[in-house]
C-alpha cells in the first residue's frame, strides 16, 4: 500500500501581511465619466497588491497542490475612498507602497506591487466595476473603460453587475459612457 506524500502535507499558510508604517510613493487618481444617463448613487473603491512572479523565490511550494507544487501567489486588496468632487469626477488617493515587504517564509523578501485601482460604481439597478492598471498608474497615462448606456435601465430585480470595457478591445460609440482614469504621483 502506498500513501502520498501530499496526503500528509499541510498548506501554505497565508501570509501576515501589515501595513507599511512608513510609505512613501503617494498618487491620485482622478476618475471622470463622460456621457453616463445619470450620477451614480455610490463610488467605492480598492487597491489590488500582489506579489509578482519574478519574486517566486520568497514563496515556498505548496505540495498540497498539484503534482508538482505550486507557489500560491498572494493577493492583498486594500479598499480606497473616493471623494465625490461632482456627478462626473471622483478623486481617491493612495499609496503604491502601502503594504510592508517582508520575508513572509524565510525564502526572502517578498515585495509586494500595486497591480490596480478598481472602482464600482452604483447606478441602481447596475453596478460597474472598472479599473487602472500599475502601468498607466505610475507613468499617468489616461485609461479608458466603457460601457453602453442602456445597462441602466435594466430591470430593478436583481441587481447586475457589468464589468467595463478597456478601450483598445474596442472602440467606444455614441451607445456607450466612459469612464477616464488619469493618475499622478504626489510629492511629498
Amino acid at each position: 500500500m502506498t500513501v502520498s506524500t501530499a496526503a500528509c502535507q499541510q498548506p501554505v499558510p497565508p501570509p501576515q501581511v501589515k501595513a507599511n508604517p512608513n510609505p512613501q510613493h503617494k498618487y491620485e487618481v482622478v476618475m471622470t465619466v463622460r456621457n453616463a444617463p445619470r450620477a451614480f448613487e455610490q463610488v467605492a473603491g480598492s487597491a489590488q497588491f500582489d506579489i509578482p512572479a519574478e519574486q517566486d523565490a520568497c514563496l515556498p511550494l505548496d505540495q498540497t497542490r498539484a503534482l508538482a507544487g505550486v507557489r500560491n501567489r498572494p493577493s492583498e486588496t486594500v479598499p480606497l475612498q473616493f471623494r465625490k468632487v461632482s456627478d462626473t469626477e471622483y478623486r481617491a488617493e493612495f499609496f503604491a507602497d502601502a503594504l510592508l515587504d517582508e520575508d513572509y517564509y524565510g525564502l526572502g523578501v517578498c515585495h509586494w506591487k500595486l497591480t490596480a485601482v478598481g472602482a464600482t460604481l452604483t447606478a441602481k439597478p447596475a453596478v460597474f466595476s472598472t479599473e487602472t492598471w500599475n502601468e498607466a498608474i505610475v507613468s499617468g497615462a489616461q485609461q479608458v473603460t466603457f460601457a453602453p448606456k442602456s445597462l441602466f435601465s435594466l430591470s430593478p430585480d436583481p441587481i447586475e453587475f457589468h464589468p467595463m470595457t478597456l478601450a483598445g478591445e474596442r472602440a467606444p460609440s455614441a451607445e456607450d459612457f466612459e469612464v477616464v482614469f488619469q493618475s499622478r504621483k504626489i510629492e511629498q
